[in-house]
C-alpha cells in the first residue's frame, strides 16, 4: 500500500491547470530602431508613464522592468504585453501566437 505522503507527491506531480480567458493588449514589436517610441506612445495611452517600465541602453537596446523587479530585453522577436495589473513583459512571437488568439 502507497503512503498518504507518496499518494500527495504522486498526485500533485498529475496536476494540470488552464489558463483563464483574460484578455490583454500587446504590441509586436517589428522595429527595433522606432521600438522605443512606439512603446512610449503606446504605454502612454493607458496613463502610464513610459520611464516607470521601459529604460534604453545606448548599444544594448530597451528593457522592460517587470513586477519581479527583473530587467529583459525587449527585441524584434517580442510582443509586449501589458498584463492584467498593469504590468509590461515581453513575450517571444511563437509562444505568443501558440498562447493567445488576437481579437482585433
Amino acid at each position: 500500500m502507497i503512503s498518504l505522503f507518496f499518494q500527495v507527491v504522486i498526485k500533485k506531480y498529475k496536476m494540470k491547470a488552464q489558463k483563464k480567458p483574460v484578455v490583454i493588449d500587446f504590441l509586436p514589436v517589428n522595429d527595433e530602431s522606432a521600438a522605443m517610441a512606439e512603446i512610449k506612445k503606446w504605454v502612454e495611452n493607458f496613463g502610464d508613464n513610459p520611464d516607470d517600465h521601459f529604460y534604453h541602453k545606448d548599444g544594448e537596446g530597451i528593457f522592460v522592468k517587470t513586477l519581479e523587479g527583473n530587467s529583459y530585453a525587449v527585441t524584434i522577436k517580442d510582443v509586449v504585453i501589458r498584463g492584467i495589473q498593469g504590468e509590461y513583459y515581453p513575450c517571444k512571437k511563437d509562444v505568443f501566437e501558440q498562447t493567445y488568439d488576437v481579437l482585433s
